[in-house]
């Protein structure tokens, strides 16, 4: 019960804020990373779209191993040729862009809620629903509350991963829009089916013997729960079919942020300086792992080819751009190199988990910045700026995940990871405080 209650207020309050940022949509006409322009300036906005760049190919690289992995026991072939198989359908739903994958999204819906069906109903039979709290569970060292406030930081971390895209789609309606009809809709179609499937997943670990649920992919996951036969098929249709449904979403609203987050001054300096800022965040943040985690001892020349590819890839982005369809296959390809080394179930998950974790340490204060009214005066959204790095920084404290442990969280375990919260809130305050009205024109 205490994950359920976690994962419905994880959702709640990040679907609310997604539902919020969607409204920009028919207001400006344009995605939601030139919205965020309108806080942070045209130059400042660069840092927040080439983070959100870098999250759709995280994003599409991580769903593109659990969609092989399905593809790979379904058809009985190699995993890199499942991959192969999956990339095209994938980055082909992209190049055509919005029409083909409104289109898709239409019956794969329909077909997602039979699967969902059928795998909840061989879940239900043998889950626990009033299983006590389980003190030897991963990430259980806090408590029974640290593990409610962990469980409702996974679901806000990964709800609000959509925010960066919330207007990409809304965009399309008319102008004329009811507001709140448009933040109710978004906010209610995230919700009701991110909150079902988790709990469906807090359910599974209940009717899994054995350790490995804790370290399974989805396609791992069905395995688990029934083996083989015709529900373990399904359920791996499922899995497949839901990879693409968000990986089309992921690849487009990544093309988007990289054509955002290019320099239309093509100013050197710029992007090298970009470059070199995400170059010394990536190793930054690779040391940290090294240092904390067990499972990520990286070798130092992994730390720097990585921080290199990092770096290279932001400069390369601001530097020069590309028309919507070749960003597309640029994110496709270089996610799909990434999936390459994911062939490691356990290791897979493990790095998922982190991804999500660090996935909201940006986009929660960004969110709060854009909700904010914020309005920039310049290239340079200063105090919009100031107020995102500020909620970050003082998010760091009660960081709680296994690259990164804060003193706050350390010393106070029982409280959970409070990152993601403290950091919208600090940002919004922020930025709240020193607001100037945001124009009402399309950035």
């Amino acid at each position: 019960m205490g994950a359920a209650l976690g994962i419905v207020a994880g959702n709640a309050l990040a679907y609310a804020i997604v539902g919020a940022l969607s409204r920009g949509g028919p207001r400006y006409g344009v995605p939601q990373m030139v919205v965020s322009r309108l806080a942070f300036g045209r130059d400042g906005n660069v840092a927040p779209a080439l983070l959100a760049f870098l999250a759709g190919v995280g994003w599409f690289a991580i769903d593109s191993v659990f969609g092989a992995q399905a593809l790979a026991a379904l058809a009985h072939v190699g995993y890199p040729l499942a991959l192969t198989i999956l990339l095209c359908a994938q980055i082909a739903l992209a190049i055509y862009g919005y029409n083909a994958i409104h289109a898709f999204e239409r019956y794969a819906g329909i077909l997602l809620a039979l699967g969902f069906i059928a795998i909840a109903i061989g879940t239900l039979a043998h889950a626990r629903l009033g299983a006590p709290f389980d003190p030897h569970a991963p990430a259980a060292g806090g408590g029974e509350l640290a593990g409610i406030v962990f469980s409702a930081a996974l679901a806000f971390s990964y709800a609000v991963g959509w925010g960066p895209a919330a207007s990409d789609y809304a965009r399309y309606l008319p102008a004329t829009s009811s507001p709140r009809a448009v933040s109710w809709w978004a906010a209610l179609g995230g919700f009701i089916p991110s909150t079902l499937l988790e709990l469906l997943g807090a359910a599974a670990v209940t009717a899994v013997r054995g350790p490995g649920i804790a370290v399974a992919t989805p396609a791992a996951t069905i395995g688990l729960l029934f083996g083989g036969g015709p529900l373990a098929t399904v359920g791996l249709l499922t899995v497949l079919l839901g990879t693409l449904s968000a990986n089309c979403l992921n690849l487009y609203s990544g093309a988007l942020s990289a054509l955002v987050a290019w320099d239309a001054r093509r100013r050197p300096a710029v992007a090298l300086g970009a470059g070199a800022a995400f170059a010394v965040l990536a190793t930054v943040l690779l040391l940290a792992a090294r240092a904390n985690d067990p499972t990520a001892r990286y070798a130092p020349w992994i730390v720097v080819l990585a921080a290199l590819a990092v770096g290279g890839l932001a400069a390369t982005v601001v530097r020069w751009t590309l028309v919507r369809w070749q960003s597309a296959l640029a994110v496709g390809a270089l996610g799909g190199a990434l999936a390459l080394a994911g062939s490691d179930p356990g290791a897979t998950a493990h790095l998922y988990t982190n991804f999500l974790s660090l996935l909201s340490t940006w986009a929660a204060p960004w969110a709060a910045v854009l909700l904010a009214g914020r309005g920039a005066t310049g290239a340079v959204g200063t105090r919009a700026l100031v107020a995102w790095l500020a909620g970050i920084a003082a998010s760091l404290p009660f960081w709680q995940q296994s690259w990164f442990t804060g003193p706050i969280a350390a010393a106070h375990p029982q409280l959970g990871d409070l990152s993601y919260f403290v950091s919208f809130a600090v940002a919004y305050v922020i930025a709240r405080e020193a607001r100037s009205p945001v124009s009402q024109t399309a950035p």
